[in-house]
């Protein structure tokens, strides 16, 4: 509701006055509302093809992609046969995808570039052995604030 400078300051203080209550009013709905969010991460073909193994094949997995790199990658692609699970519902898709990274890692070991990408590949493998039984995530809920002016 604008007002016009023709308009006496009676009038403006009482327009002033009801859009100051009609938005403490609308204040109040927004701060009570409480919302869920919910994160999920979406991730490329090659990190779904990561196997989820026991922990101690993961940490022998991750000390051989530090020490060698490719080489923990390269072991961990034939467990996806026998003891670990991935995100890739074909077994031979996944262990041709975990054939190639172990081999692009070991290729590009040159240039840095595969052994930095190995060592995150061994904490990965670490990372997802010990979050193996985590089925129930946590929720956080987020209390939406209103930008109203006061």
């Amino acid at each position: 509701m604008a007002t016009t400078k023709q308009e006496d300051s009676n009038t403006q203080s009482v327009v002033r006055t009801s859009l100051t209550a009609d938005a403490a009013r609308t204040r109040q709905l927004y701060t009570e509302e409480t919302l869920e969010v919910t994160v999920t991460e979406k991730h490329g073909p090659l990190y779904n093809a990561i196997p989820c193994m026991p922990l101690p094949l993961a940490i022998v997995c991750c000390i051989l992609n530090i020490l060698i790199p490719g080489l923990g990658t390269l072991i961990s692609s034939f467990t996806v046969f026998c003891c670990g699970t991935t995100n890739i519902s074909s077994r031979g898709r996944a262990f041709c995808l975990n054939i190639l990274s172990a081999l692009l890692q070991m290729i590009t070991f040159i240039v840095i570039v595969g052994w930095i990408w190995s060592i995150i590949w061994g904490m990965t493998y670490v990372n997802l052995a010990t979050t193996k039984g985590e089925t129930g995530r946590k929720k956080y809920y987020v209390r939406r604030q209103s930008s109203m002016p006061e």
